[in-house]
């Protein structure tokens, strides 16, 4: 894979004026000829989270494509229109705002042993976090990029474009929505993926330091995931997890340390 951008088919359309040819596709979100930009699936914020820190190692198990840091993000040129890019921004702004700059405001919550188990936030945005997190799976879900070729939604995929053209967040258990935190870990991306909590789907997606898991199935959630999940009228509840314990840091160990040694032996 040559890079970590992808461009768009496009066919052409003589301008009489100047007799070039400009470029036209199809938007995937509002399905009009347009001609289609750059745009981050995940919102290029997430990737530039402190300039004195070096910007996110991506990590993925996507055979040919090896650990690497990538200063502003992956980004495709085959999904939106600028019109389209642009009805994102409020959300992606919102999330990014709340979770890179206001984050010190939410409160820390512990067990009765005095261990962090969570955030809490009580007067969180829930249209513009819920949208945020339906906006990152479709276009994940219409990318032609390999780094999100694990996320497939089936019918699920034009409900997402129809709730996004509406600006219409649904209720709590369409597109249920989780958020959770490393603890005390430098930002890393791994590219997304499917998983299931006692049978129903659901898709992980990194964003740095944080984790949004997003619901694409018509059963609910189990019921202590649901307590967690985000709510119109409730108080927003990110979950604490160590990295260092975790599956996450193991997989993710796994592959650099495969990436190191190919590189030995090259």
């Amino acid at each position: 894979m040559a890079g970590f951008q992808v461009d768009s088919d496009t066919r052409g359309v003589r301008d009489n004026h100047i007799g070039a040819m400009k470029p036209i596709s199809i938007c995937k979100l509002c399905k009009n000829e347009a001609t289609l930009i750059s745009a981050h699936v995940t919102p290029r914020s997430f990737w530039e989270i402190d300039a004195a820190q070096p910007p996110p190692r991506i990590v993925t198990n996507i055979k040919g494509v090896f650990p690497r840091r990538i200063p502003i993000g992956v980004y495709d040129q085959t999904i939106v229109c600028e019109p389209c890019e642009r009805s994102f921004s409020d959300y992606d702004s919102y999330a990014a705002q709340l979770f890179l700059n206001r984050f010190n405001e939410f409160e820390e919550v512990r067990d009765s042993n005095r261990r962090l188990t969570g955030y809490v936030l009580r007067d969180a945005d829930y249209r513009s976090l819920k949208l945020f997190a339906i906006a990152i799976l479709w276009r994940a879900a219409v990318s032609s990029h390999s780094f999100f070729s694990r996320v497939r939604l089936g019918p699920f995929e034009e409900k997402a474009r129809e709730m996004l053209l509406r600006g219409d967040p649904g209720d709590a258990a369409t597109f249920a929505t989780l958020f959770s935190v490393w603890d005390e870990a430098q930002a890393f991306m791994m590219d997304p993926f499917a998983e299931r909590w006692d049978g129903v789907l659901s898709y992980r997606f990194y964003l740095g330091r944080f984790v949004t898991y997003v619901k694409v199935d018509s059963r609910p959630l189990p019921e202590q995931l649901a307590k967690a999940a985000l709510a119109q009228g409730c108080p927003l509840h990110v979950i604490s997890r160590q990295l260092a314990v975790s599956k996450d840091f193991r997989v993710a160990q796994h592959i650099l340390t495969y990436e190191i040694n190919r590189r030995r032996r090259g």
